[in-house]
């Protein structure tokens, strides 16, 4: 495993590839209890309402992937599904990157709110969402498998912020970050 005691400098943020799987497939062995299936990546990519991003970063050879999102955009909502940064990438902005990247694209589409499930042990996660807007609304108790473990949900209404004006920090944060709609 790679371990980085500085902070990434660059990075970009691009639609995910399929040739992005194996890195992805890294991160989120590492970083999830029950990880996603290569097929669900690539079931992903194939579903028209699916958006699949990943945070690259300068490497040896090129560019890694460091982190990625997986989010739907159904009828007036963001629905954001798997999220991970690689452990030797974390708390260096790249996690928080990928979301605002993704609520600014449900900003351009007019969605109504995001929404977001979260394991109830995952307190760095947690502060991450509410310190972008996000509200506890409720709980899955039991819901992920092995230890019966709660799912805490949290939903960010896009009205509010928009009204607020606080997702304009949101475009300011974005603005430092290149990223490749193509």
């Amino acid at each position: 495993m790679t371990k980085r005691t500085e902070a990434v400098e660059a990075f970009r943020i691009t639609e995910m590839l399929s040739s992005d799987i194996p890195d992805v497939l890294a991160i989120e062995q590492h970083s999830n209890p029950e990880p996603w299936t290569p097929e669900s990546f690539l079931e992903e990519l194939l579903r028209p309402h699916s958006q699949l991003l990943v945070a690259r970063v300068p490497a040896e050879f090129g560019e890694m992937v460091a982190g990625y999102l997986c989010f739907w955009l159904v009828a007036d909502e963001v629905q954001i599904l798997n999220i991970a940064v690689h452990q030797a990438y974390r708390r260096q902005g790249i996690g928080r990157a990928l979301l605002v990247h993704c609520l600014n694209f449900g900003f351009e589409k007019k969605t109504r709110k995001a929404v977001l499930e979260v394991r109830s042990s995952n307190l760095t996660a947690q502060h991450l969402y509410r310190s972008l807007g996000f509200l506890v609304v409720g709980q899955r108790p039991d819901y992920y498998g092995g230890g019966g473990e709660h799912a805490v949900l949290m939903e960010l209404s896009m009205a509010a912020q928009r009204a607020s004006g606080k997702h304009e920090r949101w475009s300011k944060f974005d603005q430092f970050v290149a990223t490749d709609r193509s």
